[in-house]
């Protein structure tokens, strides 16, 4: 027997009709506790449940918006037709490791990211396209042993776009159990519904082999909808709200209108960062530094990253910006990537260069060969980190044999 505790925000009506309007779910075991009073535009019926709570639901007066989030860490909207069997058939969080529990820091308000990031590739098996868990993890240790304390899972370089949001869960959870660093997990979707899933698994503990019982995510990432270009900016906002306030999770936004056709205008930013007290910045991938400074200019306190021309990572750090987001292809060198950012920070700008120059000539092999990032960052990788596969996933193609070899003949040492 399920117990179910609903809060119902009803403007304007009675309590009797309150009680009228739950028939429906009163009959499936659920306690009701109705005043009788009238009930103000700015206050709510609680509806309490039976000894343990299973999930819990927030209904609109007008029944066409249902926001519910469950024990095993699992969100979704609901139409008033899928009520009954959403609350009779539960939904189940994938993963091995992962508790029910849901932690949230002590105060998003104040978290910040600390040099540069990687956006991780997914490892997937030649054969079945799965995941490959050992070549993942060898990759990661190739990214710790170069010096990078901070990645992005399921990003646009891990290809998340195809990959299910079982696999995405799976993928958060690997990288959390053996990355010691900081862990930021991509949440995007055009359906609020998977968004709000994600961010729900992103809030729950899982074992590590460094730090014992800790979140899937330090942070979490988030694109604006996508498929349905040039949305005006309030749709963007509306969708943005409907995601991220439902989690206390340090939070950033993605930029990247290439992809989505939708560009997060530094006005809605600012708007939406007024709501959401835990909001932490923004990434920016964009084809020119003039498309990344207005947002670190328009919220000087929140951190903005640069992504998509990390060959100009250190003048964006010169610019003011809190540092870069590395793509696949420079992760194959990691050290340099840490590098720019540490000999920065201290000072120390011709040694900061002398690593950009480096990273720069190994971008510039991959645009020779006229590659993507992903495959050729991939195809890169299989020769650094013995085993990882360059397959990608379709629509992706992989490097051909003979442009893998041309392309690590160019490496830098």
């Amino acid at each position: 027997m399920q117990s179910i505790c609903i809060c119902m925000h009803v403007p304007n009506m009675s309590a009797l009709f309150v009680c009228r309007a739950l028939r429906r779910v009163t009959f499936m075991h659920c306690s009701v506790i109705v005043t009788r009073t009238n009930i103000s535009l700015s206050s709510s019926v609680l509806i309490a449940p039976g000894p343990s709570l299973h999930r819990s639901i927030v209904l609109q007066a007008d029944f066409n918006f249902f926001s519910t989030r469950t024990s095993r860490a699992t969100s979704q909207l609901l139409s008033r037709q899928r009520l009954r069997r959403s609350l009779l058939k539960p939904s189940k969080m994938t993963g091995t490791q992962a508790s029910s529990v849901v932690s949230h820091p002590a105060d998003a308000s104040s978290f910040a990211m600390e040099g540069p990031m990687v956006a991780l590739l997914m490892a997937f098996k030649p054969d079945s396209l799965d995941i490959d868990d050992a070549s993942f993890i060898k990759y990661l240790n190739h990214l710790w042993q170069g010096g990078i304390k901070n990645v992005v899972v399921n990003g646009s370089t891990g290809e998340f776009p195809s990959m299910t949001l079982a696999e995405r869960k799976h993928a958060a959870e690997l990288c959390r159990a053996h990355w010691p660093g900081k862990v930021l997990v991509g949440v995007s979707s055009t359906a609020v519904a998977d968004c709000l899933e994600l961010i729900e698994h992103a809030a729950t503990q899982v074992t590590t082999t460094h730090k014992g019982q800790i979140p899937v995510a330090d942070a979490v990432l988030l694109l604006p909808p996508y498929y349905f270009a040039t949305v005006p900016d309030a749709g963007i906002e509306n969708f943005v709200l409907a995601v991220l306030k439902t989690t206390k999770l340090p939070s950033y936004l993605y930029n990247y209108s290439v992809h989505t056709g939708n560009v997060i205008s530094t006005e809605s930013y600012k708007k939406v960062a007024k709501q959401l007290p835990h909001l932490r910045g923004i990434k920016c991938t964009v084809t020119a530094m003039s498309d990344a400074t207005p947002y670190k200019e328009a919220m000087p306190h929140l951190q903005a990253y640069l992504g998509g021309i990390e060959g100009q990572a250190l003048d964006g750090l010169q610019k003011g910006l809190d540092g870069v987001i590395a793509g696949g292809m420079s992760a194959v060198l990691p050290h340099l990537v840490a590098k720019v950012d540490e000999e920065f920070r201290k000072g120390n700008l011709k040694e900061a260069r002398a690593a950009q120059d480096t990273l720069n000539k190994w971008a510039a092999a991959r645009d020779s060969l006229k590659l993507m990032d992903v495959g050729a960052g991939k195809a890169a990788m299989s020769k650094v980190v013995p085993g990882f596969p360059a397959t990608v996933r379709p629509a992706l193609v992989e490097v051909p044999s003979e442009l893998q070899r041309k392309l690590v003949s160019q490496c830098p040492e």
